[in-house]
């Protein structure tokens, strides 16, 4: 039975684990898994406060180093593996947009081809610390939810609502008609930020990390916006880029 669950139903690594046991304090309805595989004799004061803050109904084995290993294959699981329960996957499709639109659930986040995992685990935790609470991606030609996106992102997955999609400029038309405006960034865009309307209606879009927004997805934009850059260099690295779009958003004065 367990070889048929797939790689990336795992969580693993003491930081990711031990900042999402503290998220889930006193949420023990919500919580993301309910077994974790521990390395026999772990012998570190993290792994302890994490097996502290689980609830009662969360299953610990006490495993071999090389039993760690075949779960989650080449990956540095630092000793600690927990399975996910089915519930707490939030990647949705298109059909499940179209109706969670209808309650206006707030800010969206776009990434457009988003390909390494490091950073789509990083951008996806700096979206849920800002606030943006749904994120989109395509179904091609971007890194998947990977047990790396899981473990960069340090537990933000759980609270995030994502949807893949076939077709971003058509979700962009789809947003629009729901009632967001659509905020694009490149070194082409006007460094006023200042017309923004409300967070809540934005849907914030980010490019590849070479060639940035596709210009289809640049010309539905409502909003073409730049960051200024006052040193030597042009350019930022896609989530670094994100932390100081979703900031300037979400802390104008």
């Amino acid at each position: 039975m367990e070889a048929k669950i797939a790689r990336q139903e795992y969580i693993f690594g003491k930081r990711t684990l031990i900042e999402l046991t503290e998220a889930f304090q006193g949420k023990e309805h919500a919580f993301p898994f309910a077994e974790l595989y521990v390395k026999e004799n772990p012998g570190s004061e993290i792994v302890e406060k994490i097996l502290n803050r689980l609830p009662s109904f969360v299953k610990v084995h006490k495993v071999t180093v090389a039993k760690l290993d075949s779960l989650v294959p080449g990956r540095n699981h630092q000793g600690l593996v927990a399975l996910k329960t089915p519930s707490s996957r939030n990647v949705v499709d298109k059909k499940n947009l179209e109706e969670y639109l209808s309650g206006k659930p707030g800010s969206f986040l776009i990434l457009d081809r988003i390909q390494d995992p490091g950073n789509l685990g990083n951008i996806l935790r700096t979206a849920e610390c800002f606030g943006f609470k749904n994120v989109i991606l395509p179904e091609r030609e971007s890194a998947g939810i990977t047990p790396v996106v899981e473990k960069v992102s340090s537990g933000a997955l759980s609270f995030l609502k994502i949807f893949t999609v076939k077709n971003l400029a058509n979700t962009l038309e789809l947003l629009k008609e729901n009632g967001y405006w659509i905020v694009s960034t490149s070194d082409r865009g006007t460094e006023d930020w200042s017309k923004l309307p409300s967070p809540n209606e934005l849907a914030v879009l980010m490019g590849n990390e070479g060639e940035g927004v596709k210009r289809i997805l640049l010309e539905k934009s409502d909003f073409i916006l730049r960051i200024p850059m006052h040193g030597n260099l042009s350019s930022l690295n896609v989530t670094v880029a994100t932390g100081v779009v979703l900031d300037r958003i979400v802390n104008r004065s």
